[in-house]
Order: structure tokens, then C-alpha cells, then sequence
């Protein structure tokens, strides 16, 4: 685990979490419908989407889908742009503002800030990773479908090994499941941090190279990590002795 060392923070990192908790309260905020869920995923799904677009893929009026736009505008999240159109008014092409979920990561400063503050930044982030989690939710929830999409693809694909290993790495719900010791978790989280920062760092780097940070992103890389112990013992103490 990091060493959080006791030195005091400075004005600019007290500033800097600030900034970070008012973007996590609103993501929460605007969150909390499923549809507007859905229009986040799509949009990292493809990139940009017209108003027509997302209603298509939702099976969603065009009002309906307006109003949760609106909503998700305004809490922050989205960036807009204008492209031209054959009719009266230029049609508006959404997009999820680059990096919005890291943003929203707290890291570990926070842990400095005097006690009471502490309680209340975790009150929130609770919040704010149930939330979370209930994105990741409506992911496994399209799992079922997709694995009977990708049953008919496995079987009309002509079976080659270039096909067939594309077919594995990225169209195959890949997943790694491990069960940690304390230390083997100590060791764990130590090395996801440094995979973190070298991301960051890449990204970074490639940011520098290219005028736009927008792309698709077909891919979520889920690292979750359960404490099972914990999770079964509040079940017990909670729900069995009823």
C-alpha cells in the first residue's frame, strides 16, 4: 500500500481535490438514470454521436433522448460541437469530455486533510463508486445478448488462425481472477499503481503527438478488487441473522 506521509497539504492540492470531488459530485448527480448511463458507454463506444444517432442505438424518442443530453451537458460531461446539415439548423454532434473518469479519481491526498474531512469525502466517494459500479453493471448486463452474437460470429467466420485469434483477444470477453493474501495484495497494489502511472505517462505522451485526445474507446479495462471477507461478513451480520 502507498505510504501516505504526514505533511500538510499545499493551497494548490487542497484547490486541486476540491475541483476533483465537485466533478465526482456531479457525475453522481447526472447518473442516476439508466439511459443516461447508456449515452456515456455509447459515446465512449463511438466516439461522437448526433442526437438521431443515440436514439437509433437507445430505441428512444428523439425528445427523451434530448432531455437526458441536457442533463448530462450540463453536469460537465459532455462536449458538443456543430456540423452542417441539408435542414434549417446545423446538427449537434456529442462527445464524452476526454479523461472525465480520471478526473474524478480522488488518489490519495486526500488522506492528509483533517479527520472530519476524511469521513466526508469517503461518505461521498461511496456514493460516487456505487454509481460506478452501476455502469459496469448495464456492461455485464448486454453480456448475455452478446454472447449469443458472438456464438453465431464464432460459427460464420471463416476459421483461420488470424481470425480465430482476433476473434479471442478482441471480441472474446477476456478476464483474470486471483485471490490474494494480505501480502500478495500488498504486492498487487503496489504494482497497479506503477501500471497507472505509466499509462498516465503514455497517454500523456501521446497526447503531445497528435492536436486531438478524442478517439472510440471500444474497450473497458475493469480492475476491481473485492474484499470478500468483509462483503460475506456484512451479509451475514446483516441479512441471514434475519
Amino acid at each position: 500500500m502507498p505510504k501516505i506521509e504526514d505533511n500538510d497539504l499545499s493551497q494548490k492540492d487542497i484547490e486541486q481535490l476540491k475541483t476533483q470531488l465537485k466533478i465526482q459530485a456531479e457525475v453522481v448527480d447526472a447518473l442516476n438514470k439508466t439511459i443516461r448511463i447508456r449515452i456515456l458507454l455509447l459515446l465512449w463506444a463511438y466516439k461522437e454521436q448526433s442526437v438521431n444517432d443515440l436514439c437509433k442505438k437507445l430505441g428512444k424518442s428523439w425528445p427523451t433522448t434530448t432531455k437526458h443530453l441536457e442533463v448530462l451537458e450540463e453536469a460537465g460531461l459532455l462536449d458538443t460541437r456543430e456540423e452542417k446539415s441539408r435542414g434549417p439548423k446545423n446538427k449537434k454532434i456529442y462527445s464524452v469530455k476526454p479523461n472525465i473518469i480520471q478526473s474524478t479519481r480522488l488518489g490519495f491526498n486526500f488522506l492528509k486533510l483533517p479527520p472530519e474531512d476524511i469521513v466526508e469525502i469517503l461518505s461521498n466517494d461511496l456514493k460516487s463508486d456505487a454509481k460506478t459500479l452501476e455502469i459496469i453493471k448495464r456492461i455485464f448486463d448486454d453480456l448475455t445478448p452478446y454472447h449469443e452474437e458472438l456464438d453465431r460470429i464464432l460459427r460464420e467466420i471463416t476459421p483461420n488462425r488470424e481470425n480465430l485469434e482476433e476473434f479471442y483477444l478482441k471480441k472474446h470477453v477476456n478476464y483474470y481472477v486471483e485471490l490474494l493474501d494480505e501480502e500478495e495484495f500488498e504486492f498487487y497494489f503496489e504494482k497497479y499503481q506503477e501500471f497507472l502511472d505509466n499509462l498516465e505517462k503514455f497517454r500523456n505522451k501521446r497526447r503531445d503527438q497528435r492536436k486531438s485526445t478524442l478517439t472510440e474507446k471500444p474497450y473497458a479495462l475493469l480492475n476491481i478488487i473485492l474484499p470478500i471477507k468483509e462483503i460475506q461478513e456484512a451479509r451475514f451480520k446483516r441479512f441471514w441473522k434475519a
